[in-house]
């Protein structure tokens, strides 16, 4: 939605997406970590920052990540089984710490997780076609 409602030249359209798929990764390396952080020793991050707003900002990013990032073409890269297997074990454990972590928001936090986890599946297949 931003990028469309303006109109930029091709190049700066290009660079704001780049930028938001950095932030995106950014934002779920540092959510992971704060997540790993909050299981360990309750509170410590609590204490600091609204994880909820922090996932918040994490989905939004994903979404738009997922929504207007347009890979090169490439030749059909087939993902092993063992690869595919892999990244959706990975896409559940990041949904399962989403919705222990949005547990304060009722059922609402397993629809964070869903989302969560989907998102990163398409990201996590995004990166190793990369």
């Amino acid at each position: 939605m931003f990028v469309k409602n303006f109109h930029f030249k091709p190049e700066t359209k290009n660079l704001i997406l780049v930028i938001i798929r950095d932030l995106f990764f950014g934002a779920l390396t540092l959510f992971s970590v704060f997540s790993v952080m909050e299981i360990i020793k309750p509170r410590i991050v609590l204490n600091y920052i609204n994880l909820d707003v922090f996932l918040l900002i994490v989905i939004v990013l994903g979404i738009i990540t997922v929504i207007y990032y347009q890979p090169k073409p490439k030749e059909g890269v087939k993902l092993k089984f063992w690869e595919n297997l892999t990244i959706i074990l990975i896409s559940v454990l990041i949904g399962i710490a989403s919705v222990y972590l949005a547990k304060n928001i009722g059922y609402l936090s397993i629809l964070v997780g869903l989302a969560t986890a989907i998102i990163s599946y398409y990201l996590l297949i995004l990166c190793l076609e990369e």
